[in-house]
């Protein structure tokens, strides 16, 4: 377990090397740059360049490029390849002389793409025109020459279709009306309409009985027939061209590795020139202040030096006003627990990191609460699969490890509650559901020892910080207290327990509770009435004890939760196996589906609930938290690496 120490880094440089000196800091990811408190004399806060803008405006048309040209990548990947890596002299050559032929790469497609998007909204205007000239195709007069006259009014309407027949029928229609119905569908119907002017009004009201609404579809001196080979000619030009602008898009799939690489390079810049913001500068210098891990600090001068001579450094340690930013470093085991630390919060940087201590305390939590051991071995087998194939980002790799941690100990625990699948093959060494005293006992017996842990490490910080009768009166005085009580207990839980134990824990628990009585209140007042006061308020926390104790009975619910459904699962799929040979087969699906269901919401229980009983049970004996993440100027590195040249690496 362990809190990276840190260093208080000052650098003073030449103006002119500072964009050289950001590079190899950003590079190196281990300079956790800060804001300045005030501003020194001949010193002002510098702000980004005035170019940052236009670069955002260019990395966003960067990414909407390379993600154009992704679709028409067709090269074959290796199945576990890796990011390409380019060096920071490559980074800058490509930045300095192939921006602009890239960038004219990026033009090139926006207009494409425009053209592309005009040539779909004509065809989307062409698709409405000839869907409101099919129900005219069959009318052989040209569109344009719908038109009233001095003695004559024409037009071409909809009506509905049933009354309309209804109306022709009747024969109510003057005889210097014809009505030509030119086509139908289900509700409406399509007609065109002449009459005598004299007659027109009187037709017209007559007509409006069936609805009659004029319509004047897109057309002029051609029939819809016409009009509709014209307009699907068009659309057939539209396609070709929208082919030819697919088949010049792909074509610029070669430029994809060098937009990709040009998208990191300035992604990189974008980073160092918002970090100016955080520095101080004059005329000929800049001023920077930020955290180091201690380890790097000479590593970090050997590399600046070489960059810039003249630069002057100076790496301090924390002042006691003093909030460095924390960065948890453990092994490659502990490592994958930090995220259920940084869930919760990190800790604060002159306190310790938990997650060792905590580590196998939450995977055997799991282990109890998941409790098959079929379930444990699908974990171990399969998410090492999914990460080795599947290659996830660094957060989520992490937490497949975590889970496949607990995938171990629910074997362990499967096995001594003999669950395989919901199935029980042979004798258990503990059984929730048949004798479940025991098993409850155990529950809080571990619940127990977490607890005691997180007093051991409250202990441990105290005596550490120079307050070794704090850990007494503290720490040792509620173990005593809580020990003596379990003792006490114990033989309601397994009745062949001494009774000596018994006997013993009554004077442990009267120990601590009067090292309480007396020593809770010595920081509050010097009266001795009130100290006494006090006293007795901290014995009331026994009962949080209590409650703390038994919140580790979750252990015995869930992981009986368990068994029990799988079982059930179990015996449904047994029913269904009598059935006969189609039995087998959905009997076989049904089996695989209802345990893998089981394993899927037990194993997310498990982790939320283990979760729990860190944050609130066991953090809360010790747990300084309040820590800020130390956040270094580092490469977006979201395509390729931006390493250092060889001669810096030397």
């Amino acid at each position: 377990m362990a809190i990276v120490e840190m260093k208080r880094m000052s650098l003073l440089a030449p103006a002119q090397d500072e964009q050289a000196l950001l590079g190899a800091l950003q590079r190196l990811s281990c300079v956790h740059i800060t804001e300045p408190q005030e501003e020194a004399d001949g010193f002002d806060r510098q702000s980004a360049p005035a170019q940052l803008p236009g670069l955002d405006d260019t990395l966003s048309r960067l990414k909407w490029a390379i993600d154009r040209l992704g679709r028409f990548d067709t090269t074959k990947k290796p199945l576990f390849s890796d990011k390409p890596s380019i060096t920071s002299q490559e980074a800058d050559t490509l930045i300095q002389s192939q921006q602009s032929v890239l960038m004219n790469v990026v033009s090139e497609l926006e207009a494409l793409e425009r053209e592309s998007g005009e040539l779909r909204g004509q065809a989307a205007r062409i698709e409405a025109a000839r869907e409101q000239l099919t129900p005219w195709e069959s009318l052989g007069v040209a569109l344009g020459d719908v038109r009233s006259t001095r003695h004559t009014v024409a037009m071409l309407a909809t009506a509905q279709k049933s009354a309309l027949e209804a109306l022709l029928a009747s024969g109510r229609l003057p005889e210097a009306c014809v009505v030509t119905i030119v086509s139908t569908d289900r509700d409406t119907a399509y007609l065109y309409l002449v009459a005598h002017s004299q007659v027109a009004q009187e037709a017209l009201e007559i007509m409006r009985e069936a609805n009659l609404s004029p319509v004047a579809p897109p057309g002029s001196g051609a029939t819809a027939a016409q009009e509709l080979e014209r307009l699907s000619q068009e659309l057939e030009r539209i396609a070709a061209r929208q082919q030819a602008i697919t088949s010049e898009t792909a074509e610029r799939v070669t430029a994809l590795p060098g937009l990709k690489a040009l998208y990191d390079a300035l992604a990189a810049r974008r980073e160092q020139w918002k970090a100016q913001e955080n520095l101080l500068g004059s005329r000929r210098t800049f001023y920077l202040r930020g955290w180091v891990p201690a380890s790097m600090t000479e590593r970090i001068q050997k590399r600046l030096e070489r960059i810039s001579p003249s630069a002057c450094m100076a790496f301090d340690d924390p002042e006691p006003t003093d909030d460095p930013p924390v960065l948890l470093h453990n092994g490659p085991v502990v490592t994958n627990f930090e995220s259920v630390v940084s869930g919760f919060s990190l800790p604060d940087y002159r306190s310790l990191d938990p997650t060792a201590i905590m580590m196998p305390f939450f995977v055997n939590f799991m282990g109890m609460m998941i409790s098959d051991a079929g379930y444990g071995l699908l974990m171990v087998l399969m998410i090492p699969l999914v990460i080795r194939f599947m290659r996830p980002g660094p957060t989520t790799r992490r937490m497949m490890w975590l889970l496949t941690g607990g995938g171990i100990a629910t074997i362990l625990w499967g096995a001594l509650y003999n669950t395989w699948l919901g199935f029980a093959p042979w004798p258990s060494v503990f059984d929730p559901m048949n004798n479940a005293l025991p098993v409850m006992g155990l529950c809080v017996g571990v619940g127990a020892v977490h607890l005691f842990a997180g007093l051991g490490v409250a202990a441990y910080m105290n005596v550490r910080r120079g307050k070794p009768w704090d850990a007494v009166f503290d720490q040792l005085s509620w173990f005593l207290l809580v020990l003596g009580f379990i003792l006490m207990v114990l033989p309601m839980f397994a009745p062949d327990a001494s009774a000596s134990l018994s006997s013993a824990g009554q004077y442990m628990a009267l120990a601590g509770a009067a090292i309480i009585l007396v020593t809770a209140g010595r920081e509050k007042s010097k009266n001795p009435f009130k100290r006494l006061i006090s006293g007795l308020g901290a014995l009331y926390g026994v009962t949080s004890w209590v409650s703390d104790l038994l919140s580790y009975m979750r252990l015995f619910g869930m992981g009986l939760a368990t068994g029990v459904i799988g079982m059930v699962f179990n015996q449904l799929v047994g029913m269904v196996f009598g059935i006969g040979p189609v039995g087998w087969v959905i009997g076989s699906v049904l089996f695989v589906f209802c345990h893998l269901f089981n394993m899927g919401i037990n194993v997310l229980g498990a982790y939320v609930h283990s979760c729990r009983l860190q944050y609130i049970e066991f953090f809360g004996k010790f747990y300084e938290d309040g820590g800020r993440p130390f956040k270094p100027l580092r490469s977006v590195n979201r395509y390729c690496y931006i390493q250092d040249s060889p001669e810096c690496q030397r």
